[in-house]
């Protein structure tokens, strides 16, 4: 399965406040701006419209199976820094992951987060001018494919092949959680979970990513799990962390608990390795839409 990786550039243009957590104020924002770009009734309900089917944000929004919501093919890293209040011309650097069919509709993306630093996001409002857009390959080299000054996007960026990546030899594994991870285990939410819950969770996502948003054909492949449990906690400096957020289609305010921290793995590692690394570009556990359960892998040499 493909994905491709991105770096947003934003200078502010004025003073303004935003919260600690900020995925899910660029999220709702980009929603707002996509659906008044390209719908043609923006105030409508998507359920019954014809023109659904090939509709960029009822793919992206909407999707659903059989009545069942699918997981979202893009998800947005936010600026990790915790700070509230911005200067005029200072940065803010955010990413973002597109799966599989979702890579295509890249352009929406730019467009849209251009319109929103125009709009303004926020309560205050902030405005903002989007600088430059960045790919990222598999070694997380980066390249510049849209500019403010050179505003033509260049399609021929690098995809990443989550099947390439390769196993190797490590005993011990440091998980450094950047935003809060909610996985959950028979309904309760995990703060220290162990290496086959998060393995599990990882699987999960991938799957489902695949089956819903990839058009290349399904792979059998096997997973040891009884081999992950033997995966020992050598260490973990978690705490609970979340933020809340505004759903407008709930019209309620929505706690997003979880955990923040690191958790050091020992054990045989080497063949859950790959797992990790396509963990760490597509997140784990709820919430990842919006940044949630991003983690950064340190080897023990690091």
């Amino acid at each position: 399965m493909k994905v491709a990786k991105f770096e947003f550039a934003l200078r502010t243009r004025n003073r303004f406040r935003l919260p600690d957590f900020k995925g899910s104020v660029f999220r709702g924002k980009f929603g707002w701006v996509l659906k008044e770009a390209i719908c043609t009734r923006p105030h409508g309900n998507c359920a019954g419209c014809d023109l659904a089917k090939g509709c960029p944000y009822t793919y992206l929004f909407e999707t659903q199976r059989n009545g069942e919501e699918v997981p979202r093919p893009y998800i947005l890293e936010p600026p990790l820094n915790r700070k509230r209040y911005f200067k005029e011309d200072e940065w803010l650097y955010l990413n973002l992951i597109l799966v599989g069919k979702a890579i295509e509709f890249l352009p929406f993306f730019v467009y849209a987060f251009d319109k929103m630093g125009q709009e303004g996001i926020g309560e205050d409002p902030g405005f903002y001018s989007l600088e430059e857009v960045r790919a990222l390959d598999h070694n997380r080299q980066k390249s510049v494919i849209y500019s403010k000054h050179n505003p033509t996007l260049e399609r021929n960026f690098p995809r990443i092949e989550l099947e390439d990546f390769r196993s190797r030899k490590e005993s011990q594994v440091t998980l450094q959680f950047l935003t809060p991870a909610q996985i959950k285990i028979k309904g309760k939410i995990q703060h220290q979970p162990t290496f086959e819950q998060l393995i599990r969770g990882v699987l999960r996502r991938y799957q489902s990513l695949k089956h819903f948003h990839s058009d290349e054909p399904r792979e059998f492949f096997e997973v040891d799990l009884q081999e992950a449990a033997r995966v020992k906690v050598a260490n973990d400096d978690v705490r609970s962390d979340g933020f809340v957020r505004y759903s407008n289609r709930q019209k309620r305010a929505i706690a997003m608990q979880g955990f923040t921290g690191s958790i050091t793995y020992q054990g045989n590692l080497a063949p859950f390795l790959p797992w990790l690394q396509v963990g760490e570009l597509i997140h784990v556990g709820k919430g990842a839409v919006f940044g949630m359960g991003w983690y950064r892998i340190l080897t023990h040499a690091q």
